[in-house]
């Protein structure tokens, strides 16, 4: 047992997040809907910032509080934040766990034809946005907390046609260990996900063209060596580790979540 008594605690304790504020950017769908339940699940007060109005159906379904957000806003951010530090009735304004969800696709096409506004957008949505977001959560985690980056296993290997994203993702994966550094002492803990190719509605958009022209989406979903698709609760349990105190000496790590496709 160490000299904080964790090691004495019963397992159900350690992913208990009762009384934790937790912001899911992106959560309306997808990753970020899976993530939001899980942690819904676990006992935190959650609050999901979306884009799409219609996301605050799905925050109700789960018992989740909503807010209007595009990342890209700093005003937007900053609702968002304050939504999620009243949602749990404290007057602090204070939140626990960020998960940095939002972000946009990957298809670019050949880097030969990528325009620079297009490499902008995704650098400012997938980094930009990101790194701010990270800030403006960290001023109001006095007492420590815990943010959770969503990078990507492009930011491992990279892949064609993926350029601008692959770049973003290895961007967000390098703020995540130096915001690990900067905000460790301050008992913040910055740690990324790595997910694989997941299935969610955004990759079947994504792929709907290649769909039509024969290709076997399932198929792709599942070319890894457990030759299981990727689900979005695959990445939400990676998540639920990371925000909990299971994972209370884990900083600045990349958890990679793919079924060993990058092995």
């Amino acid at each position: 047992m160490n000299e904080n008594g964790l090691g004495a605690r019963p397992l159900e304790a350690l992913i208990d997040l009762s009384g934790q504020q937790a912001l899911v950017t992106g959560g309306g769908k997808g990753i970020g809907q899976a993530v939001a339940a899980r942690f819904v699940e676990a006992g935190a007060t959650v609050t999901i910032a979306d884009l799409d109005p219609d996301a605050a159906s799905t925050a109700a379904e789960l018992g989740a509080a909503f807010a209007h957000c595009d990342i890209t806003d700093p005003d937007d951010v900053s609702a968002a934040l304050d939504v999620a530090g009243a949602a749990g009735g404290g007057p602090d304004g204070t939140i626990d766990i960020l998960v940095n969800n939002a972000g946009i696709y990957p298809t670019t096409g050949s880097m030969l034809e990528a325009t620079d506004e297009f490499v902008a957008r995704m650098l400012d949505v997938n980094v930009r946005a990101q790194f701010s977001t990270a800030r403006e959560a960290a001023k109001r985690m006095p007492d420590g907390g815990c943010i959770i980056n969503m990078a990507s296993i492009a930011a491992i290997g990279g892949g064609a046609k993926i350029s601008a994203y692959s770049a973003s993702k290895a961007a967000v994966v390098a703020l995540t260990r130096a915001f690990a550094n900067e905000l460790g002492p301050r008992g913040i803990r910055v740690n990324a996900i790595a997910p694989g190719v997941i299935d969610t509605p955004g990759v079947r958009a994504e792929t709907a063209e290649l769909l039509a022209s024969g290709l076997d989406i399932d198929a792709v979903i599942a070319a890894n060596p457990l030759r299981t698709a990727g689900d979005p609760d695959h990445i939400a349990r990676a998540a639920l580790f990371l925000a909990s105190e299971l994972a209370c000496f884990v900083n600045g790590h990349l958890l990679v979540v793919d079924g060993g496709s990058r092995a």
